[in-house]
């Protein structure tokens, strides 16, 4: 006998074929050309209940047939699909639903293992310090620091990696504390220190940076990256200052990191241009923007 004699695959191709097809409709309707970044990891529970639901409709349409929850009286009804034996309209209908089901699933659980959280499911003015949080200490490398700030010096939410910055600061050059002390190595407060006192100053001095590329006459400076020999950091104004008002100091985004890796691989600056549409969206939710 045949393997052919005793599998007769047209049944189960048949809600293969019918599934696939129904999932590629759906992508397509999405519009989304990264389809798994951009339409289910922001709706992850969504796809969530949509799997459930979709699950239940199968599984529902096998009890009907099989007139039992009984796995038992499920498995010779299943096992119709690739045998001779012809297999119901409803045990297609059903295992196709399954079969999605099941599908929604894993693309939801690859998302939540290998994708961060989308900007756009953080969006009330609440949600500031745990999106500061997530993108900094919930994320494998990418950024050390992050600061949220006025241009008056006012902090408003701050984080920092711990442990990713003791990692790095015995191997960093010994720096000067203070008139009279011997240099010596940095410790995560100072660094954190070391931090919050440039991206005030470059805030402070960003008139001398825009006199920089004055030349070019490109407008002024909106967003910074300076990749320095250990490391780097970034700047970028959530609202610039308005001159006219001497209130309304302006509102900047800061982040660093010490790890030069980072840097090379894009992946802090990755970090950091999620944390800040995220900073974006719910900046949206306070103010015509």
């Amino acid at each position: 006998m045949l393997f052919s004699d005793f599998f007769n695959f047209s049944d189960l191709f048949v809600v293969v074929a019918l599934a696939s097809a129904l999932y590629a409709l759906i992508v397509a309707v999405t519009k989304q050309r990264h389809f798994l970044e951009k339409a289910v990891n922001p709706h992850r529970g969504a796809w969530l209940i949509a799997a459930a639901c979709v699950l239940w409709v199968g599984l529902s349409i096998l009890r009907w047939e099989a007139q039992s929850w009984s796995l038992a009286r499920w498995s010779p009804l299943l096992w119709q699909l690739v045998t001779d034996e012809p297999t119901s309209a409803r045990i297609k209908v059903a295992s196709m639903a399954i079969f999605l089901g099941v599908l929604f699933l894993i693309l939801v659980l690859w998302c939540q293992l290998f994708f961060p959280r989308d900007p756009s499911t953080f969006r009330r003015p609440q949600d500031r310090k745990s999106a500061i949080r997530y993108y900094v200490t919930r994320l494998k490398g990418g950024l050390d620091y992050a600061l949220l700030a006025c241009g008056d010096g006012e902090v408003l939410d701050e984080a920092w990696h711990d442990k990713q910055i003791q990692l790095r600061c015995p191997h960093l050059p010994k720096v000067p504390m203070g008139e009279g002390e011997a240099p010596r190595v940095r410790t995560v407060n100072d660094q954190v220190r070391f931090w919050r006192t440039l991206a005030n100053l470059i805030h402070a001095r960003m008139q001398e940076l825009d006199s920089l590329i004055d030349q070019a006459h490109q407008g002024r400076n909106r967003r910074l990256v300076f990749d320095a020999e250990y490391g780097g950091c970034f700047f970028k104004y959530l609202r610039v200052p308005d001159p006219r008002s001497e209130v309304d100091t302006g509102l900047f985004l800061f982040g660093a990191t010490l790890d030069q890796l980072q840097m090379d691989t894009q992946v802090a600056e990755k970090h950091f241009h999620l944390l800040l549409e995220a900073m974006h969206q719910i900046d949206r939710s306070i103010r015509v923007i």
